[in-house]
């Protein structure tokens, strides 16, 4: 975890106001990862991503580091759901310094990164070697002038403009930034640390959808954790340096995003007996394809999607591409959702495209043609025989092919169809014993109405059905689910014209009694004179207060304040208005019903700075918000994460964040 001092202010740029300043120092422990922390042992001349330099004699190379005075800090970048189909801007620069001032270049040069892309996934940017230590400041540079970032507005992709508190357009910034020394960063020889960063992009922004164009207010929220407890599957990309066949696994040079150059570590990715293989275009299953793997040449392109043991900290590997087979190596690659086929054309949304010489481009819909040579496979089940009927409406899907820009056609008749697994999101409305069926919501946090599911059942009458969606759950062993119940279903789209059923579930998770997230905004704050109790007590601002009551087990929201556009509970794309329900719910530490911990942030703005200050332990969090608000501030926002109790009307906070304004003059 992260902590701003009250003291720091703004290094660079003192016009910048402070939601521009903020900006670049919660991202600043995420973007960490996105380098090395030194020079590499194959020197590759490359202008846009050149090669860290080393620092006190420790070097990031492919092969690390023995040395007694260095170590690896490893770091994978992740998001929650947000607002944004695309969130692209230019990561300049990043150093950290340990507390004897020794500092360290992690991210000398531009790197841009698109963070909507990493809700479904952890991407591991960088191995890097550092020397040994612990380190407590840094320095990060972020440039917003550039930047992509399109929102959906009534189903259509909208550039939107990034402003501030007082709207004026986000710009670059360069930020100190100091780690919090009640769970610092320590970097010993021989134990990688894990560092995971959680950019959570709606509870960053308030987006206003009125006008012709879109814009986003930006106070972004991090979350990152040392060995973080909940991990989602890791995505490791980079050329290939050695397999061993014997151990088991093999060894790359980290190259993470789209880059062409550079090696930013290197790590072993094992394999198993289950783990899948596609390499140039053959699919293998188990030891065969690392046997086949060890007969290509080192600095092949390789792509594996896996776990990380947080106890012996090593990455499995449940599939692995590589050759031609990785997106935009030899092939350019498109990915997206299927949202409506017509004989062997598609209709892909929320195209991401890559190109074989690097460039990305977002397209809100793209037009693919499918062919007989077309090979479809799914890359975590190989040893299934797929064909073209395979892919049906709603399917995630990544294809490899050619993009023809004057026609605007993406041509996969002789290229590779890889089907990936699909998020669903529905509500339970009738259950047999292999039979679910449902109100399908949204695939991908796409609503359902932007999908065109003519073609996808035996008959026209019986193709699929969102307000009555047929999920296969045989061999899943479910309970009784309570009917009305918000779910998340991860598995594939049943074979095009072959509905019902509509969807193959191989995991489902019921909402009721899973992750929730709890977002909360207020219109605006009333700038009376202040008065607040002790901890335990009711805390009035002015007339209104968006706190109730605050305690060290717990909060309650002032159902008098006067809420902005965002008062809801999200589970999957299930929606609940607080303003519907009996009463606000209370929300609890997570160490009260969780793991024992949780993250509890306060940031605050003020006219010319910022903080943002991190907390293991709710009741010191409640301390320093009520201290806090007996100031004057007032609360913005409030966003958490964790699981809503229906029954009890009472959330359980796994991360917290309270988002305040401007103290206010008390005379």
């Amino acid at each position: 975890m992260w902590a701003i001092p009250n003291s720091m202010r703004l290094q660079g740029r003192s016009n910048l106001h402070s939601a521009r300043w903020l900006s670049g120092v919660l991202l600043s422990a995420l973007l960490a990862g996105c380098g090395g922390g030194s020079e590499t042992t194959e020197v590759i001349p490359d202008p846009i991503n050149p090669i860290p330099p080393s620092s006190s004699n420790c070097e990031t190379s492919d092969s690390g580091s023995n040395s007694d005075s260095c170590g690896t800090v490893l770091i994978g970048m992740t998001d929650a759901d947000g607002d944004f189909l695309q969130y692209e801007v230019a990561v300049v620069s990043l150093s950290l310094e340990r507390a004897n001032g020794a500092r360290v270049d992690v991210l000398p040069s531009s790197n841009i990164v698109d963070f909507a892309q990493y809700v479904d996934v952890t991407e591991l940017v960088t191995a890097a070697t550092v020397p040994v230590g612990t380190y407590v400041r840094g320095e990060i540079t972020l440039d917003y002038t550039e930047a992509n970032i399109y929102i959906e507005k009534d189903g259509e992709a909208h550039l939107a403009t990034v402003v501030d508190e007082s709207g004026e357009a986000v710009e670059e910034v360069t930020l100190a930034l100091t780690i919090d020394n009640r769970n610092q960063l320590v970097i010993a020889p021989g134990v990688p640390a894990m560092l995971t960063a959680d950019f959570d992009l709606a509870a960053s922004h308030t987006v206003n959808l009125e006008g012709d164009a879109p814009v986003a207010e930006l106070y972004p929220v991090l979350v990152a954790e040392v060995n973080a407890y909940e991990q989602k599957d890791f995505r490791m990309r980079g050329p290939l340096i050695e397999v061993d066949e014997t151990e088991g696994d093999y060894r790359i040079a980290l190259r993470p995003f789209q880059h062409k150059q550079g090696r930013l570590g290197g790590i072993d990715i094992v394999t198993d007996s289950e783990t899948s293989w596609e390499i140039d275009g053959e699919a293998y299953v188990g030891a065969t394809g690392l046997t086949a793997l060890a007969e290509l040449e080192a600095g092949t392109a390789t792509l594996a999607m896996g776990v990380f043991n947080r106890s012996s900290r090593e990455f499995t590997a449940d599939s692995v591409l590589a050759g031609s087979s990785v997106p935009g190596a030899d092939l350019d690659a498109v990915s997206g959702h299927v949202i409506a086929r017509d004989g062997d054309r598609l209709t892909v949304r929320g195209a991401n495209l890559v190109r074989v010489d690097g460039e990305v481009q977002f397209n809100q819909t793209m037009d693919v043609q499918l062919g007989e040579m077309t090979q479809v496979s799914k890359p975590r089940r190989q040893h299934e025989m797929l064909g073209l009927q395979d892919i049906s409406v709603g399917q995630r899907i990544r294809l490899l092919g050619s993009w023809d820009a004057e026609s605007a056609l993406f041509d996969a008749r002789e290229g590779h169809a890889h089907l990936l697994l699909t998020r669903l999101s529905a509500t339970a409305s009738a259950q047999t014993d292999n039979t679910l069926e449902t109100v399908a919501l949204s695939f991908g946090g796409r609503e359902v109405a932007m999908f065109d599911f003519a073609g996808t059942g035996v008959s026209v009458e019986q193709d699929a059905n969102p307000a009555a969606y047929e999920v296969d759950i045989a061999g899943l062993g479910l309970g009784t689910l309570g009917m009305g119940s918000p779910l998340q279903l991860r598995g594939y789209v049943a074979p095009f014209g072959t509905a019902p059923a509509d969807f193959n579930a191989l995991s489902i998770t019921d909402f009721s009694d899973a992750r929730a997230r709890l977002l909360v905004g207020w219109a605006h704050g009333n700038e009376e004179e202040t008065e607040a109790g002790e901890v335990g007590e009711a805390v009035v601002v002015g007339e209104v207060s968006a706190i109730a009551s605050l305690s060290a087990t717990g909060l309650t929201l002032s159902a008098d304040s006067t809420f902005g556009a965002k008062h809801h509970i999200l589970r999957g794309s299930h929606r609940t208005d607080l303003l519907e329900l009996d009463g606000l719910p209370a929300i609890e530490p997570a160490d009260s019903m969780f793991f024992g911990r949780g993250i509890y942030t306060i940031a605050q703005r003020g006219s010319d700075s910022g903080d943002l200050v991190f907390f293991s332990d709710f009741e010191s969090f409640a301390t320093e918000l009520d201290s806090r608000l007996m100031a004057g501030a007032m609360v913005k926002r409030l966003h958490a994460r964790g699981h809503y109790d229906d029954a009890e009307n009472r959330f359980g906070a796994v991360a917290l964040s309270v988002v305040l304004r401007e103290a206010v003059s008390v005379e």
